[in-house]
Formats: C-alpha cells, structure tokens, sequence
C-alpha cells in the first residue's frame, strides 16, 4: 500500500516533467547562464570575471542610456495608444455601427499576424525619401517629402506609428470578445435610466473590461521592450541613436562588437526592467480583478 500511494504521488510530477524539462533547457539554464556571463570580459574565445564593471559600465555608457529611454518612450506610446485605440473600436464594433464587422476586425488584425521583417519592409518603402509612397501623396497634395527615417526628429515617431499599426489589431480582438461576454441586461438597464451610449461605455465597459486591460497592458508591454526587428530593418539605430532600444544594443555588442559579457549585461538589465515593471503592474495593477460597478 505504501509503494502504491508513492506511486500515486508521483503521477503528477511525470506528467508536468516534459513540459518542466523544456522549460528547464530553454529558459532556466540560458537565463542562468547569461547572469554568470554578465559578470564576465567573455568574447567567444576567453572567460575572465569582471565582477560589477559590465554593470558599472552601462552607468558610463551614453548610447545605452539613450537606448534605455528610446525603449520607455516607444513602450509607452505603443501600449497607451494600442490599448485606447483597441478598446474604441472594438466598442464601436460591438455596437454594430459598421456594417461589416467582421471584416473590419479582419482587417485590423491582419497586421498582427504579419512577420516584424515583412512589416518593416512595408514600412520602409512607405517611408523612402524618394519613392516612398507617403511622399509621393505628399507630392501631389502640394506638400515637400520629408526624410522620415533619416530625421533625428521624426524616426521615433515613424517607429511608434508602424508599432501601432501592428499591434493594435490584437488589443481590438481580445477587448471584443471580452465585450461579447459581459452581460447585455447591464446595457438595457442603463438604456432604461436614460444612460446615453457614451455613458454605458464609461460605466459598464471600461470597469467591466479591468482584467483585460490589464492582460493586454502587461502582455504588450513585454512584447514593446522586445523591440528589434524593426530597429534593424528600417533604422540600424539611427540618425544619431535617436532609434536605438536596449535590444538592438544588445544585439550591436554581441555580434558585431564581439563584447558578449557586456552585451549580455545589458539582456539582464533589460530582463530586470520587464520583471519589475510586471510584478508591480501584478501588485497593484488588478487587485480585486474585474471592477465593479456604481
């Protein structure tokens, strides 16, 4: 009796290893070894420790201070305007107010889907100085082209507005099927008191949306500080750093400078914003779940 009951405590385990071992090999133990190498002159070829000079580096370094603040800025617009910008028209949407619904979410979402690589070869002929074709409507609307890529200005900007492009489909589809669950004598109740459609957006939607928002604010903000495709694609970083991310530093140290002791420095760092904006965003972003209503 007691070999069986060992055996039936033993079950569960065997059915979670595959997926414990997977996890194992390809998060734990990269993510451990990139802590050891952060402390470390590590090059391909040697393995010396360092201890704290890669980290006390960052402190010294201009371009990665300036990648740091380029990834908050581009993570905050991205997420602020997707999350907005989803929830409305998804709104608009469900209350039927397009005739195609469907197709319009299709739309939308199609962006989503797209590879980062594909998207930004897209963009990058839209935003081409010479025969781009936001210029060339420009052009013909009487307006000078501008360089969009090549101003210090206005590179940013371009790369939060394809960012918005791309990801806002996927906040528009998840806020609508989360519409579709909320119950709809809420609607008539407040139609019945007199409430008017903006009313019933503010005061139903919105608090009866907490957890979704809160799913999506967390999900797309990780995916935001993971920028890179489009840095390396459309910009390389420039004019002037103004487009670089700690991503694409890492990526610039790694294998282009050969510094992979400092590079992976950088990874950890970043991995140390992502987990402590998340667990705060975890303590005090969805306390009690969906809100309830007034």
């Amino acid at each position: 009796m007691k070999a069986k009951k060992r055996r039936h405590r033993l079950t569960p385990y065997l059915y979670i290893a595959p997926s414990f071992l997977v996890y194992l090999i390809f998060i734990l133990i990269p993510l451990a070894c990139a802590i050891i190498f952060s402390f470390t002159n590590y090059k391909m070829q040697n393995l010396r420790f360092v201890g704290l000079n890669n980290y006390l580096r960052l402190f010294r370094d201009d371009v990665f201070q300036k990648a740091l603040l380029n990834t908050l800025v581009y993570s905050f617009f991205v997420v602020a305007i997707n999350l907005v910008l989803g929830l409305v028209v998804a709104a608009v949407i469900a209350e039927g107010w397009f005739r195609f619904g469907k197709f319009c979410r299709t739309i939308f979402y199609i962006p989503y889907i797209i590879s980062a690589i594909a998207a930004s070869m897209i963009w990058l002929y839209m935003y081409d100085s010479t025969d781009g074709v936001i210029n060339h409507v420009l052009n013909a609307l009487g307006f000078m082209g501008k360089d969009w890529l090549l101003d210090e200005h206005l590179a940013m900007p371009c790369l939060i507005f394809m960012g918005i492009w791309q990801g806002m489909g996927y906040c528009l589809v998840v806020y609508f099927s989360a519409l579709q669950g909320i119950p709809r004598y809420l609607y008539e109740a407040a139609e019945i008191d007199g409430a008017s459609k903006i009313k019933q957006f503010f005061k139903i939607s919105v608090p009866m949306l907490s957890s979704t928002t809160f799913f999506l604010l967390v999900m797309t903000m990780i995916a935001s500080f993971q920028v890179f495709a489009q840095i390396i694609t459309m910009t390389g970083g420039g004019p002037l750093n103004t487009t670089t991310t700690i991503a694409h530093q890492v990526y610039i140290n790694a294998f282009q400078k050969n510094y992979m002791g400092y590079a992976t420095s950088q990874a950890v760092v970043l991995f140390l914003i992502v987990l402590v904006i998340t667990l705060v965003f975890f303590r005090y972003g969805n306390k009690e779940g969906d809100a309830e209503l007034d």
